[in-house]
């Protein structure tokens, strides 16, 4: 695989694949309050299947902060029913590391956030329980974006890295973007608004609200050679 670095309005793409393999597995992770929900709900609503979610946070509780061995049995059970699925869990760079190689073909979507942004969210946001002071809040926005970086670039494996705050300007190329990611169609016009709607900042939404009836997974056909759906410029290419 080629260690390759791709550009586009609201994310950049390292380590892109022309053809994804039929198989494999999409995580979501970033900043607690940095916006992985709405990136993972426009992910389900494009037919990707993220698991058992009963709250507006896109999240399957079984991979929120468990054991490995518990991990591990829960990706071999979704392995055996699905080609491609996916699972959303902001802090997954606490585990991911030393989980990777339980991964069938991962495949990575890490969201970015003005870390100041993240701190005064979570400052405003977090029950009285989790709350923690603005400078312990940052301290750890700053550590954990780092150490997502860090994961990301030396993986090797693909990663679509979106920026927050060029995503919440352009809410159109961000679902393009995440589509090419994860290989389906853009989606058509009604779609499309419902998918504007659902993300339009402020509390959580309830993603049965919105899509009723969401999609399956349907792989987009092959590209031609050289061809994108969406706008991206290569930044970079070395060999691997």
């Amino acid at each position: 695989m080629a260690l390759s670095a791709s550009t586009s309005k609201t994310s950049v793409v390292l380590n892109i694949v022309a053809e994804p393999p039929a198989r494999r597995t999409y995580v979501a992770f970033g900043l607690e309050r940095g916006g992985t929900s709405p990136v993972a709900g426009i992910m389900r609503a494009l037919g990707l299947d993220l698991g058992e979610i009963d709250e507006g946070n896109n999240e399957d509780k079984r991979f929120q902060a468990k054991g490995l061995g518990q991990l591990r049995t829960v990706i071999a059970a979704r392995n055996e029913t699905q080609d491609v699925w996916g699972w959303k869990y902001p802090p997954a760079v606490s585990y991911l590391p030393v989980l990777v190689k339980a991964i069938r073909n991962p495949y990575f979507v890490v969201v970015y956030r003005d870390v100041v942004a993240t701190a005064l969210s979570r400052h405003q946001w977090d029950g009285k329980f989790l709350r923690r002071s603005v400078r312990m809040s940052l301290h750890e926005a700053n550590a954990t974006s780092n150490a997502n970086t860090s994961f990301a670039l030396a993986t090797g494996r693909p990663c679509l890295l979106v920026s927050n705050e060029k995503a919440s300007r352009d809410t159109d190329a961000l679902i393009d973007e995440i589509a090419d990611f994860l290989n389906v169609e853009t989606p058509p016009d009604d779609l499309r608004m419902q998918i504007r709607e659902y993300v339009r900042p402020g509390s959580y939404k309830a993603f049965a609200d919105f899509f009723p009836n969401p999609l399956p997974f349907r792989e987009r056909p092959p590209r031609e050679p050289g061809s994108l759906q969406t706008d991206r410029s290569e930044a970079d290419q070395v060999p691997a």
